[in-house]
């Protein structure tokens, strides 16, 4: 007959009380959705500030490129599209939003530059979040979650608080990709609006556009379309001339918007 191990059972609770009594002192790691609803509150008051800036736009069409303030701007602007993930540093503290972001942040748009650290951070810390029905993802799955995760996400966040120069993006004209009796074509105005997100006001207005017609589209990617192409094209162009503007108008640097 077989001898139970009784020594190497009662070895079992021991070790579970000494990890027990040992973990006390130890406060748990702090997960995403703890992250994020710490910070929700001021984004909440980010939303709201954004709405005010609405106020501060035009209706009327932009005239020409033109700046309230001389350049340089004081803090020197400075839009970088760069985010270390080594140092969770970025050089930048401007932002570039669609104006329909202004009281909607979690809509999708037609015609969209990529979300930035502002507008993401809007959206981790909003309905459709993590927090919310988890459209918009923050970081790896919280299994994964960790220290090193934790420090980047909340530097991001961190960087959308701070944003000092909001530029806002208003589509003028927007000719979807197509086709017609001269080959494809496409095409987009696009209003910009400089506003200085502390003091809320206005500071300068610029006007950027593109246009694509030719007998056939070059440069398509395995698997994407034609029409995707296109926007693409139409995005890249108006890009570098947003960032050529607003380095000219405000003496900083700026990236294009991708």
């Amino acid at each position: 007959m077989r001898v139970p191990n009784w020594a190497g059972l009662m070895t079992v609770p021991l070790l579970i009380s000494f990890a027990i009594v040992g973990g006390c002192d130890r406060q748990p790691a702090p997960t995403q959705a703890d992250t994020l609803r710490a910070y929700q509150p001021r984004f909440e008051d980010m939303r709201r500030k954004l709405v005010q800036v609405t106020s501060l736009l035009p209706a009327e069409k932009a005239k020409g490129a033109s700046c309230r303030v001389k350049a340089p701007l004081t803090p020197t602007f400075s839009y970088r599209t760069n985010f270390d993930y080594a140092t969770n540093r970025t050089e930048n503290n401007a932002e570039i939003m669609m104006a329909g972001a202004l009281t909607d942040p979690d809509a999708a748009r037609d015609f969209a530059y990529g979300g930035t650290e502002l507008l993401q951070s809007l959206r981790w810390t909003g309905p459709r979040g993590p927090l919310g029905d988890n459209h918009f993802e923050a970081g790896p799955p919280p299994g994964n979650y960790e220290e090193s995760n934790d420090r980047q996400l909340r530097a991001r966040l961190d960087y959308g608080l701070t944003t000092r120069y909001l530029v806002v993006l208003r589509v003028v004209k927007y000719t979807p990709p197509g086709r017609d009796e001269t080959g494809f074509i496409g095409g987009v105005v696009l209003d910009g609006f400089l506003v200085d997100l502390q003091q809320l006001i206005l500071l300068c207005s610029f006007t950027a556009d593109a246009s694509y017609a030719a007998l056939h589209v070059i440069n398509i990617r395995p698997g994407q379309s034609w029409a995707s192409r296109i926007h693409e094209e139409l995005k890249e162009s108006a890009g570098y001339e947003i960032a050529e503007h607003l380095a000219t108008l405000t003496g900083g640097v700026a990236d294009p918007p991708a």
